[in-house]
């Protein structure tokens, strides 16, 4: 587990992309001052957005199996993930900040352009309201 990696992975790498062909600005990437260390920001509009990994985040949808091995020890760490997920984005939240959660799987080629156009609307939204 220690080569997977947290920074520029796939998905991370077709968000960015879009933003940059969708001709967003003013964004940075993995904002670590910023509550949660969101993988991409907008600080002067206030919204973050975070790329959850199916697995580590305990995505609802795929519901991935837990290893085998050591059960107890990977059911209570996604437990934890997912509860620090919720505290950071109440946090956020509450400070007036807009949170955009994504999934691995809604970054897949398969469903992306649905997903790209999910996210076109609503940053376009969030970005002039």
């Amino acid at each position: 587990m220690q080569a997977v990696k947290s920074k520029k992975t796939a998905p991370e790498r077709r968000l960015r992309a879009f933003l940059v062909g969708s001709g967003f600005r003013g964004w940075r990437l993995n904002c670590r001052e910023i509550q949660g260390n969101p993988d991409i920001a907008f600080p002067e509009q206030k919204i973050v957005i975070f790329v959850d990994g199916c697995f580590w985040h305990g995505c609802p949808i795929c519901n991935r199996p837990l290893p085998v091995s050591n059960h107890e020890y990977w059911e209570a760490k996604i437990r934890r993930n997912i509860e620090r997920d919720k505290a950071h984005t109440q946090l956020l939240e509450q400070n007036h900040w807009r949170v955009i959660r994504l999934w691995e799987h809604q970054l897949k080629k398969k469903v992306w352009s649905e997903s790209a156009a999910f996210l076109k609307q609503e940053l376009r939204r969030l970005l002039n309201s």
